[in-house]
């Protein structure tokens, strides 16, 4: 007779925006990201739209998250990931860093690095979707 154990694992949508959007100068970073909370994973894409000079960067980017203890704050989220540059003449990457700590509603404040610029405590605001797999 054999037996048959259900195992679920728990993977996250987390569509969002990172920074003062209102602020037609202020440099923005949209994420759309896959969390796995059971392997304090973090994989997806991010575009960086740069107010000063208009331009936008893609890549994809990686991380980790982990729940806290910490009052409102339920749990942390860092990326990092190395985005390419617009330009087919030069093929740079620029490294991208960013870290999130989020309420139990995902919104919160995060900091970001990107081409030598280094934003603090900007809002983080988001949507979260459940795509949870049952695998036997």
């Amino acid at each position: 007779m054999a037996t048959t154990v259900k195992t679920t694992t728990e993977t996250i949508y987390y569509k969002g925006t990172m920074g003062f959007a209102p602020n037609l100068l202020a440099t923005v970073v949209n994420f759309s990201l896959l969390v796995h909370p059971d392997n304090h994973t973090v994989s997806g894409t991010v575009r960086i739209n740069v107010g000063t000079d208009k331009k936008s960067y893609s890549g994809k980017v990686s991380g980790t998250v982990y729940a806290t203890g910490l009052n409102d704050i339920v749990k942390v989220i860092s990326l990092h990931g190395h985005i390419p540059s617009d330009n087919k003449l030069t093929p740079l990457e620029f490294p991208f860093e960013a870290n999130m700590a989020l309420k139990a509603d995902w919104s919160g404040e995060g900091g970001f690095s990107f081409q030598g610029q280094h934003d603090e405590k900007v809002p983080v605001k988001g949507s979260v979707f459940n795509l949870d797999s049952a695998a036997e």
